[in-house]
């Protein structure tokens, strides 16, 4: 079974949760959802991040019951496991809107449904809803995601994923979206903000990997932006 039927059934398995008011699939499926026709042609990962507010957790756990084709995983709580191939792994994680740093991350204790906070998703804000098929989807707004994704501190694999996801993000971005990143970043704390920008020069070295796009022919693109955030830290009277 191709990637996209696999993404769509797992979306349709878990809709009754993505129905609870604030709950949003974020992470590498984000792009593959923005793109048209929700085409998904990046296959960065087999599992869909459910970012869950705290303070709807309560509505997500009276629903994990319709989740009939997956079962909590002994060694992660928070992850949910299909032994189904056409389906993808589940996983939950805190989304604290509270957060004032980007670098807070705490685990939210719970008996039923921990959840990892990282504090970037904490820039998360709503994009709407895509109509994947039959399942409406909540999306985050491209400009939050781009920076959380940004904010990586991951090494290795994963951290270039996370920064090609990041890329992925900016292709579907239009102008208006970037123009409201280059604001959020702007008003981040200036350890994030150099977390950014040197995520973002990475971003531009790095070798083409199996499912994703490539970052050589957009280093021009990358090489602009870059110049952009960097213009935002000198004194107005200089800009």
């Amino acid at each position: 079974m191709s990637f996209r039927p696999r993404l769509v059934a797992t979306l349709r398995a878990v809709k009754e949760i993505l129905a609870v008011e604030g709950v949003m699939v974020v992470g590498s499926q984000v792009p593959n959802l923005l793109q048209p026709h929700a085409a998904a042609t990046l296959v960065v990962s087999r599992d869909v991040d459910l970012a869950v507010p705290l303070a709807v957790r309560h509505q997500v756990v009276a629903r994990l019951g319709t989740l009939s084709h997956h079962s909590r995983s002994a060694q992660e709580p928070s992850v949910w496991v299909s032994q189904e191939e056409e389906l993808l792994e589940v996983n939950f994680v805190g989304l604290d809107p509270a957060i004032r740093t980007a670098g807070e991350t705490y685990v939210a204790a719970d008996p039923q449904l921990p959840l990892l906070v990282f504090g970037p998703l904490s820039l998360l804000r709503s994009g709407g809803l895509v109509e994947v098929e039959d399942v409406r989807v909540p999306v985050p707004h491209p400009a939050g995601l781009l920076a959380e994704k940004l904010l990586t501190d991951r090494s290795g694999v994963k951290g270039e994923r996370d920064k090609l996801v990041a890329l992925a993000l900016l292709l579907i971005m239009d102008e208006r979206s970037v123009e409201e990143f280059i604001d959020l970043y702007s008003s981040l704390d200036g350890q994030a903000r150099h977390e950014i920008r040197g995520n973002l020069a990475e971003l531009s070295l790095l070798p083409a990997l199996p499912g994703m796009p490539d970052p050589q022919p957009h280093r021009a693109s990358l090489a602009r932006l870059l110049l952009l955030l960097e213009a935002t830290e000198k004194p107005r009277h200089e800009r």
